[in-house]
């Protein structure tokens, strides 16, 4: 009884650390690349599409190279059907609406689907070549499809911003008008004329330390989740598909329900859309060049295509809806994730 407790404890204190460092390595790593002169379009980008989802990373990555691989998979998987179903499900019925822009569908959700698409490909790949793990083709595939995704997202925020900034020199006398979307150009201007400042000390400090806190965070999760599933005799799949998966989106939960909650709806869906990219390309194909990611016939048959129908179920509903997803949505996103854990943990298990 009080090992359970034990373990219990170091589960909710290294997942608390995991995300406490992750916050910390994300928040410092900015203040030296902006000191180092780097784009805060490309800092914006890259921080936002990986900050919320370095938990799951860490986590799958350590479970992979712990020999936990179907945990590591699960975590992924597992997040991302939690991601969309649970968390915007949550967001949309307690908000009422959130409201979508189209370029997060045709950009964000479509990339989202394609990267789902993707992950089962080489699934079906290895399953059928009898070496039934994601090859280090895929691994490298995934990593390079995510760095051409980063490489267009940078592009499209510059030319944004071309066009936002020949719009305040055409039509000063409208200023109001673009008042919203100009209100950063000057901050923008600043941070390319201005020289490359010293990088502070503390800052490199906190990166090390949050890195240490990440990879100690996630050895005792992963420590800690395993053991209480042989103490349970739950499956390790079972365990990273649920436990872990909904413990380690907690960072997105907060940031996409807040979000919504002071009506930044766009950075709701851009954090769910872009950790669903993140997590398959980066949280499965890093891992997959350093070990053997095994395809369980279950998570190929059942896990991934609720990942890929829950993903482009989504992008339908906000379609249908006038590009919003209103409460009655929020309510059939939270019931479809109970059926698919009803499914996946009482009749499949």
């Amino acid at each position: 009884m009080f090992e359970i407790i034990g373990l219990c404890v170091v589960f909710i204190v290294s997942l608390l650390i995991v995300i406490k460092s992750a916050n910390l390595f994300v928040d410092n790593i900015v203040e030296i690349g902006a000191a180092l002169g780097i784009s805060h379009v490309i800092l914006g980008v890259t921080a936002a599409a990986a900050g919320t989802s370095l938990p799951e990373f860490g986590s799958a990555l350590i479970a992979s190279l712990g020999g936990n691989t179907a945990m590591g998979v699960g975590v992924v998987i597992g997040s991302n059907i939690w991601n969309v179903a649970g968390i915007l499900g949550i967001t949309a019925t307690i908000t009422g609406i959130i409201k979508v822009d189209k370029k997060s569908i045709s950009r964000d959700g479509l990339m989202a689907v394609i990267t789902c698409f993707i992950l089962i490909v080489f699934m079906v790949y290895g399953y059928f070549t009898k070496e039934y793990h994601i090859s280090i083709f895929g691994s490298i595939v995934m990593v390079a499809v995510y760095i051409y995704y980063l490489r267009f997202l940078v592009k499209d925020q510059e030319k944004e911003m071309g066009i936002i900034q020949s719009s305040k020199e055409k039509i000063n006398d409208k200023k109001e008008v673009i008042e919203g979307k100009v209100k950063d150009l000057p901050e923008l201007e600043e941070v390319k004329e201005k020289k490359k400042s010293s990088i502070k000390k503390k800052s490199i400090f906190w990166v090390i330390a949050a890195t240490l806190g990440l990879a100690i965070g996630c050895q005792l999760l992963i420590f800690s989740a395993d053991s209480l599933a042989s103490t349970f005799g739950i499956p390790e799949a079972i365990m990273g598909l649920f436990t872990l998966s909904i413990g380690t989106s907690i960072p997105e939960l907060v940031v996409t329900l807040s979000s919504a909650m002071k009506g930044l709806h766009d950075i709701s869906i851009g954090t769910i859309f872009g950790s669903t990219t993140f997590n398959i390309l980066i949280g499965i194909g890093v891992p997959a060049f350093l070990v053997n990611i095994p395809i369980e016939p279950l998570s190929l048959y059942f896990d991934a295509p609720v990942m890929i129908l829950v993903t482009a179920l989504t992008l339908i509903i906000i379609k249908h809806n006038g590009m919003k997803l209103n409460r009655y949505s929020g309510i059939f996103l939270m019931l479809f994730y109970v059926l698919y854990a009803f499914l996946r943990i009482v009749v499949l298990a």
